[in-house]
């Protein structure tokens, strides 16, 4: 199995380096439970110079309570040194850590040519795709009022198709390698009548792209109680010839491989034997044990 997913940072302040020892418990959690390879993935809007030389790019509201909630999330969780970030894990790598150097791109409308200059300059190995704002509103933090309340108003069909709008989007740019959690939307447990039929349309919007999709257990932790994609949506990705790997969205060394012996039933059931994993940002076939 793989975790291609895995945070170094709560979501709280706090974005120190990660030291060797740090990377090395991570590697020995995921050893524990059965993984082969970890990815360390922290979202980009955590680094200083991301938000330095890209976050003035994003078209989104800079007024109104939204905006303002937004504001105060990326101030509070920013402070990242890429650089440090980079060579820590770099130096991880060198010294034999089965661990790979990822970012979670965030979608930022407006904001995909800065995002790339800025990336260009380092060596990753893979990028994770995401989806967590429409305009300004941070929809999966169900735990903050003011983003909650925004589920209360807004018609739950129209948010899901423009979260859908947003994915198509962004596997579309062929800026990214992996999606992530493709159908968190789902992740504060509001769902429209007829998902089934949103679902359709992102099956159709990805039909071509060569886009990795990732299969998480974090939708076990959340209120939708489901992984990412839900089992019909997987069923219709696989159908669809799309590639997957595995993740928990892990974001301390005890959530590395969450529930992946479940996770492993579902593949399983697929009859899926391998994974795929990324070095240097080109794709690698893993075997897996079927029996893990």
């Amino acid at each position: 199995m793989l975790d291609s997913h895995v945070h170094v940072w709560a979501h709280e302040p706090g974005t120190p380096t990660p030291t060797y020892d740090l990377l090395a418990s991570y590697c020995d959690a995921a050893e524990t439970a059965g993984i082969q390879q970890i990815a360390i993935t922290e979202h980009c809007t955590r680094f200083d110079r991301v938000l330095a030389e890209v976050e003035s790019h994003w078209d989104r509201p800079r007024s109104g309570p939204l905006a303002d909630a937004t504001d105060h999330i990326l101030a509070m969780e920013s402070g990242g040194d890429l650089d440090a970030y980079v060579n820590a894990i770099v130096d991880a790598q060198n010294r034999g850590l089965p661990i790979a150097l990822g970012l979670e791109v965030d979608h930022l409308p407006g904001a995909a040519e800065a995002m790339d200059a800025v990336l260009a300059d380092y060596p990753f190995d893979v990028f994770l795709g995401s989806v967590h704002w429409l305009d300004a509103w941070l929809f999966d933090a169900y735990e903050n009022s003011a983003f909650a309340q925004e589920w209360e108003r807004r018609d739950t069909a129209e948010v899901w198709q423009r979260y859908v709008d947003a994915v198509v989007d962004l596997a579309a740019s062929g800026r990214i390698d992996i999606l992530a959690h493709i159908d968190v939307i789902k992740v504060a447990g509001h769902r429209p009548e007829r998902a089934a039929e949103i679902e359709d349309r992102l099956i159709t919007g990805l039909a071509g792209s060569n886009v990795v999709i990732e299969v998480s257990s974090a939708g076990w932790r959340k209120p939708a109680g489901e992984i990412y994609p839900s089992p019909r949506l997987l069923e219709r990705l696989l159908a669809g010839g799309h590639r997957i790997t595995t993740a928990s969205d892990a974001h301390q060394a005890g959530q590395i491989g969450h529930r992946f012996d479940d996770l492993a039933h579902v593949l399983d059931e697929h009859g899926i034997d391998a994974l795929t994993a990324f070095h240097e940002r080109r794709p690698v076939s893993v075997p897996r044990d079927s029996t893990q």
